[in-house]
């Protein structure tokens, strides 16, 4: 899977994890930037709002309009 990005291209590799410093001193040696599917997990989640304005009663209730909508 890839996605683009600017004039950044994302590519998700699934490689052994015997191979990953391999690929990651090519990275370096070409400029590339290398993340783990848990980095980029952890960076999102730093990422997202600590408060939010809505309740678990909010999001259950849209969760079943959409999931029991006719």
């Amino acid at each position: 899977m890839s996605t683009t990005t600017g004039n950044m291209q994302s590519v998700y590799l699934d490689i052994p994890r015997s191979d990953w410093q391999l690929l990651k001193d090519l990275a370096k040696k070409f400029g590339w930037q290398t993340q783990t599917s848990e980095q980029r997990l952890e960076a999102f989640v730093k990422s997202r709002p600590k408060a939010t304005k809505l309740t678990e009663d909010d999001i259950m209730n849209e969760v079943s309009a959409i999931r029991y909508a006719k």
